[in-house]
């Protein structure tokens, strides 16, 4: 079948113009129509010419006129490709699919590593730092703790990443010279710097305890414990810490307050109250509901005084200043406490000595009956009666004069003489006492024991939950060692230590059987500990963790929530796949384009070529 077609030149200046009227079969193809028109109008043939419909669609060379879709008296337009001025189809001719594929998988790529990146780095624990300062009649310790400051709780779960212990005796010693202390506490405080990393030292507090020592010189002088601790807290205060409240960071506490501190420590330590510090996650349960039930007591024995601390049971009502509150991990304790003053393995020592001395009319030679026979100790009188636990109560005639206790080995005598520094019989007006009229309600579950309460028991190698029968017979057989046989038997212990083990096995007993009635079969629940899960045990932790609960919130803000995390990954991982996309179309649209230049230089190759 025959068209009449009609063909407009749209080709540049110098190019035949107007239009060209053509009668062909509508099975000839495009190109040969155009190779036809080029002949009959003098136009010059090339591969570059095109023909487009009324619509500007381009008329594809290998199609027929038929399949084109083109009738008769249709008007077609001739256009030449390499002079059109069109941008886009400049562009697509240089396969602009690879740039938008490049662009697309570029998005992706890097979207990926910048979210991963910034997920990576919310999931990294963000830690805060405590330091506290534990200045203890004999010596002072410095503990740096860490907590992931992002926890669920308002109190830390802190645990221990660094100890330094203070040269030199504790902060009492220096009430002759309070500056000499400066330069050793400064030792710890420039090490515990290089611990806490440096753009946490404006948040990390610092603090300092004074315990039982200050508590005497504050009794007895509080002008001088208001000297030492002035020097103490103008050094504090040199250092990079947060140091912003010195009266309170750095004070004496009380003894119902070291009490609690320590009762504190053992039990999150052990894990009881239903948290679990962060290096112990695969070593406990969860504790109790009920605060108080399951939780332990705490015995702890420094050297000026000693401490029970306990959860009495919930039907229990304590008199006033027996009791103490804490609030933490959301849960209230009332616990009962007390503190004795003077009853410190040292401060204890030197009232027994003062007995004795005063007891046998001070004379020069004093029988200890505490002491393996054939030892003999020198004692000036102002290491005995110049002390505030002995000054006032015993007044020797010559305050120049020495006193040599020589041992005798009489263990029935030792328990008798350390009984007369217990007063059991006063009056107590309570329910129930310990002694010296203090009131003290039954003892209730299990307890640790630390401190000086350790390092005897662990002496005499009763710490593996011996027994009190066991306790007692190992306890008689070294208080009837002679000095010679103690010698032979610990040749690695200080021989300044040795005389005392009998003395501070019978007192120990006294004060825990008779003070505080431990008995047969409540001793077993007593456990003697120096450390708990590798945490040194005392009222420092406890000390931190209750008053972490008062430090500014600082809850770190995260880039992105999980969910926004997973819909990034999910839109970057789209992109890569439609990258993919873009670049198999820029393939096939190479390979079109390639068997077009082909077919095109196929024509080229024979001029016009025939027409049919």
């Amino acid at each position: 079948m025959s068209l009449t077609v009609t063909v407009r030149s749209c080709l540049p200046l110098g190019n035949p113009q107007g239009e060209f009227s053509q009668t062909v079969s509508e099975d000839m193809t495009v190109g040969y129509f155009i190779r036809k028109v080029c002949r009959d109008s003098g136009i010059q043939m090339r591969s570059s010419l095109t023909l487009r419909n009324s619509e500007d669609k381009e008329l594809r060379w290998s199609s027929t006129l038929r399949e084109a879709y083109v009738i008769s008296g249709a008007v077609l337009m001739l256009h030449d490709t390499e002079d059109d001025v069109d941008l886009q189809t400049k562009i697509m001719n240089c396969n602009v699919w690879w740039f938008i594929a490049a662009a697309c998988l570029l998005v992706g790529v890097v979207g990926l590593v910048v979210i991963n990146i910034l997920h990576h780095k919310d999931r990294e624990p963000d830690y805060s730092y405590g330091v506290v300062l534990d200045a203890g009649s004999s010596h002072t310790q410095l503990f740096v703790y860490q907590w992931d400051t992002n926890c669920p709780h308002e109190t830390a779960l802190a645990h221990q990443v660094h100890s330094c212990r203070v040269q030199g005796p504790g902060i009492s010693s220096y009430e002759e010279d309070p500056p000499a202390l400066r330069p050793h506490l400064q030792v710890c405080l420039q090490e515990a710097e290089g611990v806490v990393p440096d753009d946490k030292y404006r948040s990390t507090p610092v603090y300092l305890g004074a315990t039982a020592g200050m508590r005497l010189i504050q009794a007895v002088n509080s002008s001088k414990s208001e000297i030492i601790m002035n020097v103490v807290r103008d050094t504090i205060g040199l250092s990079k810490f947060q140091f912003s409240h010195p009266k309170t960071q750095a004070r004496i506490l009380t003894g119902a307050e070291e009490g609690l501190f320590s009762w504190i420590s053992v039990n999150y330590v052990t894990g009881k109250f239903g948290v679990i510090p962060p290096h112990e996650a695969r070593r406990f349960k969860r504790g109790a509901s009920e605060a108080g039930e399951g939780t332990v007591g705490a015995l702890d024995m420094g050297g000026a005084s000693t401490q029970i601390t306990f959860y009495p049971g919930s039907f229990t009502l304590m008199p006033e200043n027996y009791s103490e509150n804490a609030v933490l991990y959301a849960k209230n304790y009332t616990v009962y406490t007390h503190s004795y003053l003077c009853y410190g393995i040292n401060e204890i020592k030197r009232k027994y000595k003062a007995f004795l001395v005063q007891s046998q009319n001070f004379s020069s030679e004093v029988d200890d009956p505490c002491s393996p026979s054939g030892n003999a100790q020198v004692d000036h009188q102002a290491d005995i009666f110049e002390a505030p636990c002995t000054k006032g109560t015993f007044e020797p005639p010559d305050k120049n004069k020495t006193f040599t206790l020589r041992g005798s080995g009489n263990d029935s005598q030792c328990t008798e003489t350390i009984r007369q520094l217990f007063d059991f019989n006063q009056p107590c007006p309570y329910s129930g006492c310990s002694f010296n009229g203090t009131y003290q309600p039954l003892v209730h579950g299990q307890f640790y024991a630390f401190s000086n309460f350790f390092f005897e028991m662990d002496f005499l190698n009763q710490t593996n939950n011996s027994s009190l029968s066991e306790f007692q017979a190992a306890l008689s057989t070294f208080c009837h060692m002679t000095w010679k046989q103690v010698k032979e038997k610990y040749p690695k212990t200080p021989t300044e230590y040795l005389p005392w083990y009998c003395f501070g096995g019978v007192y120990m007993h006294t004060l825990l059987v008779e003070g505080y009635k431990f008995d047969h079969n409540t001793w077993s629940n007593i456990h003697f500990v120096d450390k708990l899960r590798g945490t040194e045990i005392g009222w420092s932790l406890g000390f931190m963790i209750d008053s972490s609960s008062d430090l500014p919130i600082t809850k770190r803000e995260y880039y992105m929530t999980n969910l926004v995390f997973a819909l990034m990954m999910t839109l970057f991982i789209l992109f890569i796949l439609i990258s993919v996309g873009f670049a198999c179309h820029a393939i096939k649209f190479q390979q079109r384009k390639r068997r077009g230049e082909m077919y095109q230089s196929a024509l080229k190759s024979d001029g016009y070529g025939a027409i049919q």
